[in-house]
């Protein structure tokens, strides 16, 4: 009688196991969802804005979204712990949490490193091997680094990547048509503007970090709560 108990709490916990993961992945899913949806309303409507909206894509504005999707991280796997071991069931989702936070956190830069690729082939008409090569040449030689880490870093440091194989060779003259934009917004000289955008962008980046991880831990904090009721 003792063995089918423990067969039968063991099924449960195993159930309840598979259910967790289930959850996990679909509120991770909706969450990268929305943010994609977020990041097409933001380049057709607010990225389009004349002058203020290279300064808006700049800030990355959209990343304040990060405050509601990642308090509904949090709530969601805080609350899902109802469904694993007790004893253990905090810690295993709070250590799913450590690697799901940053993942989803570079989803934005992720599904925009794409979208610039394909506005890329599309300019100039060229197939995906080329324009990876392309590509990585432009983003090696501006920043020593390729692929989506010299997107990443390029994008740090000046808000607007161009998109045409033309900008890319005359890159001086693109950074400075964008660097005019702001030297217009905030009447500032556009070395300074230049320098001002490098400090201001990384430290926006790390601010929105920030909100997301301190967003997920208070609001797991609550789900757990829920959940023990």
């Amino acid at each position: 009688m003792q063995s089918l108990k423990q067969v039968g709490s063991i099924f449960l916990y195993v159930l309840g196991g598979i259910g967790y993961l289930a959850i996990a992945a679909t509120i991770v899913g909706i969450s990268i969802l929305i943010k994609f949806a977020a990041l097409l309303l933001a380049d057709k409507v607010l990225y389009t804005i004349l002058i203020i909206g290279d300064l808006l894509r700049g800030i990355e504005i959209i990343e304040l979204l990060n405050i509601l999707i990642f308090a509904f991280i949090g709530m969601g796997f805080g609350v899902a712990t109802k469904l694993l071991i007790p004893q253990y069931a905090r810690q295993i989702s709070a250590a799913l949490l450590i690697p799901i936070v940053p993942l989803v956190f570079m989803s934005t830069p992720a599904i925009r490193y794409n979208s610039w690729l394909e506005k890329v082939g599309e300019s100039d008409n060229l197939l995906p091997p080329e324009t990876a090569i392309l590509t990585n040449s432009f983003l090696k030689r501006k920043v020593g680094l390729d692929g989506f880490l010299g997107y990443y870093v390029y994008t740090g440091q000046f808000p607007v990547i161009p998109t045409k194989q033309s900008e890319m060779k005359d890159l001086d003259s693109f950074e400075k048509m964008v660097n005019s934009r702001f030297v217009q917004l905030t009447g500032v000289a556009p070395t300074i503007v230049s320098w001002s955008m490098r400090v201001c962008f990384w430290l926006i980046r790390i601010f929105y970090f920030c909100i997301a991880v301190i967003a997920t831990i208070v609001h797991f904090r609550e789900g757990v709560r829920i959940a023990g009721r």
